[in-house]
């Protein structure tokens, strides 16, 4: 087979015929230039795999485009190809291998559907789910996985750094999504590369409602859910298209049932916007969820004490689909819980005069209140279901409150020589 050294001048006076052909290289066994009839030029690389000997059938592996790489570059790709066959790699099947090895999406999908979604409470899901759709499929999801390097994902957690508590969350989901890739062998066995990287100080965000500001609340619900909640509108800056009449927002009161809710159990966002009616007990005065992040026992059930005012709630919503708090969907066969209740939240929270406060502060706030009204600790982590009792005790500093006013109230009535009150 005749070869010529191949130079930029070989590739521009070589033209197309009526098939395609192939130049050979008389550097580098195998290295040529093929021309095809319409004009196009690529470099490749014809080799036998696995060192076979002429009776093995050839391969022809394309390293890149003339538009692409110079004949010198080309030719340096081939020798590094052609060291990969002498030691038993196949050039052809490494690069099919990375054309199917997974993205960074198809991989969370796998391990969405396999360990998150089979073995894990539907709260840590819906985190998981948070994580993956709103940051990580972002920034790598078209990414191959096994590709994916430690710099790339602390350039993605630094970029988070004002979000520290959901930087932190992001880290942890790609940590648990790798070593699952690994162990299930949809990529490659190596050093995880989320598995290194610092996370950030996170801050503990702990706001209480004062009962002024409750009462406030309770006002603003009664509003929203009737009259509806005036617009905050800037006169100076307003559009044309704009109406002039009837500028209050209307609160479905599904959703303001949902904020009276978690002021009143202390439940968890996810435990009442999924929760099903047919969970609840009004006689008894119990939601008996059948799976919860903080549940103790190993059918994942957990029960939600309910007060005469939650009941009553409860009794005042309109039932019309399978979840108490109703979704667009809701009566549908595609029926859906609730998503979120972010916008009403924050008009009445605007309203209201409530800074901020998130939504997950109703449950500090419900705790905060039955420390201050004399229940113990143990029994606001049994009402809260928190799955060990030193979790509750953040709350410890608002118990000693409580009882140094009992100390004081108790002290005074010794120092008067009369018996103390009830305390």
């Amino acid at each position: 087979m005749p070869t010529i050294k191949i130079t930029k001048t070989v590739v521009d006076k070589a033209l197309p015929r009526e098939k395609a052909y192939i130049l050979f290289d008389s550097q580098i066994t195998g290295f040529g230039l093929r021309v095809y009839p319409t004009g196009t030029k690529t470099w490749i690389l014809e080799y036998r795999p696995n060192g076979g000997g002429r009776g093995e059938d050839k391969k022809k592996f394309t390293i890149g485009s003339v538009k692409d790489l110079t004949a010198d570059e080309a030719r340096r790709l081939a020798e590094k190809r052609r060291a990969e066959v002498v030691v038993g790699i196949d050039p052809q099947a490494k690069k099919a291998a990375e054309r199917s090895a997974l993205t960074v999406e198809q991989l969370s999908k796998h391990f969405m559907k396999n360990l998150i979604t089979a073995k894990r409470s539907k709260n840590t899901y819906e985190g998981y789910e948070d994580a993956i759709s709103l940051h990580i499929l972002p920034a790598l999801g078209s990414m191959k996985a096994d590709k994916v390097t430690e710099i790339d994902i602390e350039k993605l957690h630094n970029r988070m750094a004002v979000t520290p508590s959901m930087a932190n969350k992001v880290l942890a989901v790609l940590s648990s999504m790798f070593n699952y890739g690994a162990a299930m062998k949809h990529i490659a066995s190596r050093e995880n590369p989320a598995q290194g990287i610092e996370k950030f100080r996170e801050t503990a965000k702990e706001r209480y409602l004062t009962t002024e500001e409750l009462i406030r609340l309770e006002e603003t619900l009664t509003l929203a859910e009737t009259a509806g909640i005036p617009w905050n509108i800037d006169e100076g800056k307003q559009s044309k298209h704009l109406p002039k009449d009837n500028r209050t927002t209307v609160i479905s009161p599904h959703a303001t049932a949902a904020i009276r809710l978690l002021m009143l159990t202390g439940a968890r966002l996810r435990e009442i916007l999924h929760l099903e009616w047919s969970v609840v007990d009004l006689q008894s005065g119990v939601l008996r969820l059948s799976k919860s992040k903080s549940s103790n026992a190993d059918n994942g059930k957990k029960d939600i004490i309910l007060s005469q005012p939650a009941v009553e709630v409860i009794r005042r919503i309109k039932r019309i689909g399978r979840y108490v708090i109703a979704s667009e969907s809701a009566g549908t066969p595609q029926e859906k819980p609730r998503a979120d209740i972010k916008r009403p939240w924050a008009t009445i929270c605007r309203h209201a005069d409530l800074k901020e406060v998130r939504l997950h502060d109703l449950r500090h706030t419900f705790a905060s209140h039955g420390v201050n009204g004399g229940l113990g600790i143990a029994v606001i982590s049994k009402l809260l279901g928190h799955k060990d009792i030193s979790t509750t005790m953040r709350y410890a500093h608002l118990e000693n409150e409580s009882l140094k006013l009992g100390a004081n109230k108790i002290g005074m009535s010794v120092r008067g020589g009369q018996a103390p009150e009830s305390v």
